[in-house]
């Protein structure tokens, strides 16, 4: 065989992509696995990260168990019984039914059109409704009363500020701590 054909041959071996089997285990844990078959490598999947299993059991979202004997392979498979298959079917179904009864019954209750909801909507508010216009009534007459008494109290004068003596703040701050130049200033604002 010339190098060229061996070439050839590695790259097309090395062109095949292979798909991986993906499935979950019951604690959300994403494994990968070329089939989930006795003796094939199994990965658990973190982000871009794959890892190796440790030894140990694991249950699949689907109930199999899942034996790894060497560290990243498969040793058993252990797939769910068909009874166990059929009962999880069944209570799939049941629950099914009864949500469908919920949902008929729940929409048997709904009312057809808009006026019908809008109507019972107001129902529900009218009471607080007038309770607030109760409110506002009251308020509204007495607002009318404050107008009437206070049109008959008659204006006096606005109360002015006069004081009795004028102080010269120059004059009052001449104390030993205070600066010539902080009494010209004093003298200045008082004028």
């Amino acid at each position: 065989m010339k190098n060229t054909d061996v070439l050839s041959r590695i790259t097309a071996l090395l062109n095949i992509k292979v798909k991986l089997e993906q499935q979950t285990l019951d604690n959300g844990t994403v494994v990968e696995s070329d089939s989930f078959a006795v003796g094939d490598p199994i990965f658990a999947i973190n982000g871009e990260i794959k890892e190796p299993l440790e030894v140990g059991e694991y249950v699949l979202e689907n109930g199999s168990k899942i034996y790894v004997t060497e560290i990243g392979i498969i040793g058993e498979v252990e797939a769910l019984k068909e009874e166990e298959v059929i009962e999880e079917e069944l209570a799939t179904e049941k629950v099914e039914e009864t949500v469908e009864e919920v949902v008929v019954e729940e929409l048997a209750e709904v009312p057809p059109t808009i006026e019908e909801v809008i109507a019972l909507v107001m129902e529900a508010v009218q009471p607080k409704i007038d309770e607030l216009q109760a409110k506002l009534d009251a308020l509204s007459g007495m607002q009318t009363e404050m107008k009437a008494t206070l049109s008959s109290v008659s204006a006096t004068k606005p109360t002015t500020h006069k004081p009795t003596e004028k102080v010269s703040l120059g004059k009052q701050n001449t104390g030993l701590n205070i600066s010539g130049t902080e009494s010209r200033i004093m003298a200045m604002l008082s004028k």
